[in-house]
Parts: structure tokens; sequence; C-alpha cells
């Protein structure tokens, strides 16, 4: 089951990739990567582990995705499970680096993909970190790049919900109001060589989670050197 779904991915990234160079849409790298084995790919993860105690563990591939590990380098950011980790564990990512061979787990659950912008193939990618527990859900997303193993964090926003501990389903007296936040992070070509970061924010508040009002609110960013900073409007 796990060489099917190895196969699948391969055959879904190799044909967005194939149809994005035909169309002239990206600038590919300037060094594509050659698609290891499953076999190295799950050696090098288990090597690549943070708590070597966990090594040897078993781990199922969720999902591929390139990303640019420097100026002439093209690594991948793997998305696993960890099924012999407990719950709020379970779910990880590395970045594997074919010219080296080598995997490193990197602290984020998993990798949502490609922030794609023209002229920037891969330079970005978007990874989250979640986590939950006592009917809340807390969500950390990230845009980043990588200078080698060097993980830059060029954007952070956090957000939550409480659905299984609100309305009738909480446990406080008075009932604890239902409130769900959720972000929305869009790159966005410009005329120049700035790059301009959409953040937008929808709140939902009420009694119950069928029962809410919405909200919506938005930030733009551009980055500055290693940081997307506001735009004053």
């Amino acid at each position: 089951m796990a060489k099917v779904c190895w196969l699948v991915q391969r055959i879904g990234i190799l044909f967005v990739l194939g149809f994005a160079l035909l169309s002239g849409a990206w600038a590919a790298p300037d060094s594509v990567p050659a698609w290891p084995s499953e076999k190295d790919l799950l050696g090098a993860m288990n090597k690549g582990v943070k708590n070597q105690a966990d090594m040897g563990g078993r781990i199922w591939i969720r999902s591929i995705h390139e990303i640019a590990v420097g100026k002439k380098e093209t690594g991948l950011l793997v998305s696993v499970w960890f099924p012999d980790r407990g719950r709020n564990f379970s779910a990880g990512t590395f970045l594997y680096r074919p010219n080296l061979k080598q995997a490193r787990e990197i602290d984020y659950s998993r990798s949502l993909g490609l922030a794609e912008v023209t002229g920037r193939y891969g330079e970005i990618a978007l990874l989250e970190q979640y986590g939950s527990g006592q009917g809340t859900e807390d969500f950390v997303h990230s845009l980043v790049r990588f200078d080698g193993w060097t993980l830059k964090e060029l954007h952070r926003a956090e957000f939550a919900n409480n659905l299984g501990a609100c309305g009738s389903s909480s446990v406080a007296v008075p009932p604890s109001a239902c409130e769900q936040t959720w972000v929305k992070l869009q790159l966005l070509p410009s005329q120049s060589d700035a790059l301009d970061l959409l953040e937008i924010t929808t709140r939902m508040v009420g009694p119950e989670p069928r029962n809410t009002s919405l909200s919506t609110a938005s930030r733009w960013f551009r980055l500055v050197g290693s940081r997307f900073k506001p735009v004053a409007e």
C-alpha cells in the first residue's frame, strides 16, 4: 500500500512540474533533484529523526514538495505519519537533500505545499504546526525558506478554535462561547522585484458551532530582508 501511495504522489507531482515547464509559467530551478528510491528516502529519514530513541520506528509518507535549499540546490519537504508515536506527535516533516542523500526532521507537522510566485519557483514553502487537546485545536502557519539546513521563518500566523469544548459541549457554567479563527496567507506577484503577502483572518463567534457570526480582516505585508513587514496603507 505504501508503495502505491508513493507512486501516486510521484506521478501527480511530476505531472504538475511537467505542465509548469511546458506552460512557461514558472522558472525552473537550476538543479532538479534526482528522485530517491522509497528505501533510500525512508532510510535517510530514520537516521534524521530529532529524537534518536525514535530511530527505526515506522514512517508513512503523506506528501512531497520541492523547495530550494540555496541558489543552486533543490531539496524535498516530506510530510509523514509516525504511527508508533503519540497522537500529538504522529505528524512530522523532513527536509531531504538529494545531493547529500540526507534528511533532517524539522519542527512542523506538515508541508502545505509551495507558495508559487512567478520567477520564484519553489523558493518559499508554507509549513504547518498543529496541536489539539481538551476540545481545542491550535495552528501555526509559517512561510519559510531554506539556506542549506537552516530554516528561515519569513512570516508566522497563529490561530485556534475551541469547537470541541464550547456551547452544548462545554463543561463551563455558563457555557463557553464557540470561537474559531483561521488565517489564509497568499503571496502576491508585483510589478517590481518586491514580494507582497496578503494575510486574511476569518473569525467566527457564537453560542454553538453551527450558530456563529463571521467577520474578516486583512493585512498587507512586503518582504524586507528576511521578514515580511506591514505595508502602511
